[in-house]
């Protein structure tokens, strides 16, 4: 059996419903948690005494906490229904809106996390009505500036230190870099002609005539280059002098040439250095020659010192100039080598030939002398060893470079780390290298510090000014690189005259 009472039952219903409930009974009861009946211990007392006396088991109903700890102080049973937090948060909402008073009593109440939230949204909202009274009757005015940037270049006397020196890197008295040693191994292969290797180190060497048809003396010092009518070059090997023309002694004169590498197009000239009696050379670049042919050169007989065959034979000479050209070409090239095999993340490669040194590890060639080979092959191995710097490192110290000389009137942005740049003019004190370095930083106007009073200025010249016109008037200052105006309440459309009214703020 269930009974319901309601919070505006009276206490004699209550009292006369219980009295004609049948002995020896289970009932359940439900009593409204606003009811008066809460608030008089005396009647609850008599309440409990009718239940016994009529032996009847009653278990009240209850859906709130309150409601739960009364009756159990008294010693009733109790079955608690509690809402679901999803009710309960309806519940709520549906107070907040519509019996905002309820509400507000009900989380008091409850003095759980929704009281705090109630009063910090209320606190809240009487803070916000004053701030919103305060802006109608005093208006602000908010600047929004963005500095411009400028960039300056640094260069600083840095000594790099081996990063196993331990020592050194404490020493107060300058800024010290760590340097790092690596090395990189190389082969280099190559095979090359035989003719070709002959052709390089022995070119056609032959006698010639210089005509001269001129009135005019010539003097020819060695390699003065010769050219026939198809652009195949060739140089004399000695000083010559080449006498005037005259009718009683026309001037001849026989000098030795040889034949160049290359014709005037820088093409291999291989067996067209073979050419046949009378052929005509010219002196390159002179006029009276190339264009007047009034000076020029013939082949006294002809040239034919091409020979396959001959080509063919290995020596020693050509052994031993193909091994310096293999070290060689790993000292021309090592920059470039190293490069291509550097593959340390926020590494920078010290670019000098006093921080980068090379040996021979191996040096092999195939073929031998006298050798009947049409081509020679040989490889070499080479140990290339180079110094290298952190960037990390090298931005720190710049760092501490520009925190060691502050600005007082520009504040640092970033570091331009793309700017880096070494000197060539490096000195060496032992293992210490000191290399001048350059970097740019960005910098702007530390309107924070503000000690061209720049701000003070601006103020004093915007007041009582249109919007429009005093946002282009900041951006006419080269220390601003972007300027807006927001005025709050917003119908305002020209700055104060209160200077306290305008603030500033920086992007």
């Amino acid at each position: 059996m269930k009974v319901f009472f309601q919070k505006n039952d009276s206490l004699y219903k209550i009292f006369k419903t219980l009295e004609k409930l049948p002995t020896n009974k289970s009932v359940h009861i439900y009593i409204d948690p606003e009811h008066s009946f809460f608030d008089n211990e005396r009647r609850w007392k008599q309440l409990k005494e009718l239940i016994q006396e009529r032996h009847i088991e009653a278990y009240f109903i209850t859906k709130n906490d309150r409601s739960k700890y009364f009756f159990q102080s008294l010693w009733l049973n109790v079955i608690h229904q509690e809402k679901s937090k999803i009710l309960r948060a309806l519940n709520d909402i549906y107070l907040f809106f519509f019996n905002f008073k309820r509400f507000h009593l009900l989380a008091y109440n409850r003095k759980n996390y929704i009281f705090y939230v109630v009063f910090g949204f209320e606190l809240a909202f009487i803070l916000w009505i004053f701030y919103v009274l305060y802006s109608l009757i005093l208006p602000s005015w908010n600047i929004y500036i963005k500095p411009s940037q400028h960039s300056e270049s640094i260069i600083y006397n840095f000594r790099y230190y081996p990063n196993t020196d331990s020592e050194y890197a404490k020493d107060p008295r300058f800024l010290s870099i760590p340097i790092y040693s690596w090395l990189v191994k190389h082969k280099y292969e190559l095979s090359i002609s035989t003719a070709n290797i002959k052709y390089l180190q022995n070119p056609s060497r032959w006698e010639a005539i210089i005509v001269n048809k001129t009135e005019k003396k010539y003097s020819f010092i060695p390699k003065t280059r010769l050219v026939t009518d198809d652009w195949r070059l060739f140089q004399t090997i000695v000083w010559n002098e080449i006498p005037a023309w005259s009718e009683n002694q026309p001037s001849e004169t026989t000098v030795k040439i040889k034949a160049m590498e290359k014709d005037d197009n820088w093409v291999f000239m291989w067996s067209r250095w073979n050419i046949p009696a009378w052929t005509k050379l010219y002196i390159k670049n002179l006029n009276q020659s190339i264009y007047l042919k009034k000076l020029y050169a013939e082949i006294s007989q002809d040239i034919t010192w091409w020979s396959i065959s001959s080509q063919w034979t290995i020596t020693d000479k050509d052994i031993t100039i193909l091994s310096w050209k293999l070290s060689d070409y790993i000292t021309q090239n090592k920059k470039e080598i190293v490069s291509q095999n550097f593959k340390i993340n926020n590494g920078i490669l010290l670019w000098f030939n006093d921080t980068m040194s090379q040996s021979t590890q191996e040096l092999y060639i195939k073929n031998k002398t006298w050798e009947q080979s049409p081509i020679i092959q040989w490889y070499i191995i080479s140990n290339l060893s180079f110094y290298y710097i952190k960037r990390d490192d090298l931005i720190k110290w710049f760092s501490e470079y520009i925190l060691q000389r502050p600005s007082e009137k520009s504040k640092l942005v970033t570091i331009d780390k793309n700017s880096l740049v070494f000197f060539d003019n490096i000195k060496k004190e032992g293992d210490i290298i000191i290399i001048p370095t350059k970097i740019d930083i960005i910098q702007w106007y530390d309107f924070t510090k503000d000690i061209n009073w720049i701000l003070e200025d601006i103020k004093t010249n915007v007041v009582s000014m249109d919007k429009e016109i005093a946002q282009k008037t900041i951006m006419s200052y080269p220390e601003v690189a972007w300027a807006t105006i927001k005025i709050r309440p917003p119908r305002y459309s020209t700055l104060p005259k209160l200077k306290s009214r305008i603030n500033f703020i920086f992007q």
